[in-house]
């Protein structure tokens, strides 16, 4: 039997606050307070465009960035909570 483990840190944002991710993979997100979640790749590239959160959300993002650089996750509108990297 094969047995899968998904581990990630927990890194805690502030209201309207962004993060820059350093390495290629993102696990998700946990809403404290409503608003938006934006996931920008380090090229610019835009993966999740201003998706609406809601307090309590579990927002699942296994998104693997285009390169090692990764990328920023940026709250907007009032939304905060924890990011899984």
């Amino acid at each position: 039997m094969t047995k899968v483990r998904e581990t990630y840190r927990p890194v805690l944002m502030a209201a309207d606050a962004s993060e820059v991710i350093g390495g290629a993979r993102l696990g998700g997100f946990l809403a404290a307070t409503a608003g938006t979640l934006t996931v920008t790749d380090f090229d610019g590239t835009v993966h999740v465009n201003a998706h609406p959160v809601t307090e309590g959300q579990d927002v699942p993002l296994p998104l693997y960035f285009n390169s090692l650089q990764g990328g920023t996750v940026t709250l907007a509108g009032g939304a905060s909570g924890t990011l899984f990297v």
